[in-house]
């Protein structure tokens, strides 16, 4: 896992709520997948975002919500508890 971000997302796993559908083992060490709480999610392929853990379901399915915008943009959303 690439350190540069605090979880692992496929950004084409979207449903048709705008969600992206990720999995609890992908997430970096030390972060805690919090609903509500925003994180840096990326791939080796595409640029890291900030996304919103809206919700954690059975079988370790994470959803999260992408932001518009750059992680610099949306930096002030990054709570300290989660981002390294």
């Amino acid at each position: 896992m690439n350190m540069s971000w605090d979880l692992w997302i496929d950004y084409h796993r979207c449903d048709s709520d705008g969600l992206t559908h990720a999995s609890v083992k992908d997430v970096g060490p030390g972060v805690r997948l919090v609903p509500g709480s925003c994180l840096v999610v990326g791939n080796e392929e595409a640029d890291s975002a900030v996304a919103e853990v809206v919700s954690l379901e059975e079988h370790g399915v994470v959803l999260v919500r992408v932001l518009n915008g750059s992680v610099e943009d949306n930096s002030g959303r990054l709570r300290q508890g989660n981002h390294r």
